[in-house]
């Protein structure tokens, strides 16, 4: 049976007057990324006892705002699992940093925008200037946002079924994300843990409403009227139609009655998933679970204990 030595680093790259440094030697990681949470946030503990860094000086190594970066794998083989800045300066015993990825620098300025027949590419690339966009050329109509940081306007987009996050330095905006990597093959009976059962199907009502400049109220329902499960949208500072507003309820009510399952998957550290993913999943004791899913969320813990990724799967994947 082979074996894999864990291994991992940070590195902070120089900044404002600071030089590089990495550290090799750390006690643990924590790392969480979805599609629907518009950040990814790490957060990295480190005894002070670390020969890499002067420990009598941490204000001056670790700074609010300072990049990031967390490099997690076995063997030396290492893969970049984080790309941020630092949330927190840490304080106390051990040194526990707090890190957001680059929406960490969305969320701390401020802008106003107001165009008609606009993409939504055009947007993005208004209130996030210098970073690759990766979307469609969805149009969004009419917009209007005063005084919001671009973070908040991402926000406004995801009540409209508009997801935003980020990879690397590049800004991602899709009604759902979906890799076109081969998918991973996982036997059930081989992973570290799992608590799948088949999602329910319940009874849904999904609401949208929104607000126009003049003060008329658009509200579309579509679904059950009996329903146990609501899903609610408010939308503003964009200008759809209320043709647009019912076809987007109807996607997501269709969103809702599609097959999947509910619970976690906890993997090693290989093979690597991140969401969008594509997981082809097996299983000899229940083959009931089998199907190819998407992975919608990841939690990467990394210790000396072990390297493990727990996932939440999301729709069967077609």
């Amino acid at each position: 049976m082979s074996t894999y030595a864990l291994y991992g680093e940070l590195i902070f790259p120089a900044n404002d007057g600071r030089q590089a440094f990495r550290i090799r030697r750390f006690s643990e990681c924590k790392i969480e990324s979805s599609w629907r949470s518009l950040t990814d946030t790490a957060e990295i503990t480190i005894p002070r006892k670390v020969k890499d860094f002067d420990r009598l000086k941490v204000s001056e190594w670790f700074r609010e705002g300072d990049p990031v970066e967390i490099w997690l794998g076995y063997d030396g083989n290492l893969s970049l699992e984080f790309q941020g800045y630092i949330k927190k300066v840490p304080a106390g015993i051990p040194l526990i940093i707090a890190c957001e990825d680059e929406m960490y620098k969305l969320k701390r300025s401020t802008v106003s925008i107001s165009k008609t027949d606009c993409s939504l590419k055009q947007l993005l690339k208004e209130i996030a200037p210098g970073y690759t966009i990766v979307c469609d050329d969805a149009k969004l109509g009419n917009v209007r946002f005063s005084k919001m940081s671009p973070s908040q306007i991402l926000e406004e987009l995801q009540k409209n079924g508009i997801y935003c996050w980020f990879e690397g330095k590049e800004l991602h905006a899709f009604g759902t994300s979906k890799s076109n990597a081969d998918p991973v093959e996982i036997l059930v009976e081989r992973t570290a843990s799992e608590s799948l059962k088949q999602r329910e199907i319940e009874k849904t009502l999904v609401i949208m409403s929104l607000i126009r400049r003049k003060g008329k109220k658009i509200r579309v329902e579509v679904g059950d009227k009996e329903a146990g499960k609501r899903i609610t949208r408010e939308i503003s500072g964009i200008e759809i139609s209320e043709a647009e507003m019912r076809r987007e309820a109807e996607k997501l009510y269709e969103q809702s009655k599609q097959p999947g399952l509910d619970g976690d998957l906890t993997l090693w550290g290989v093979p690597r998933v991140q969401h969008g993913h594509r997981m082809n999943l097996k299983s000899i004791l229940y083959p009931e679970k089998n199907g190819t899913y998407y992975i919608d969320a990841v939690t990467k813990n990394f210790a000396p204990a072990g390297y493990r990724q727990v996932c939440k799967l999301g729709l069967k994947a077609s």
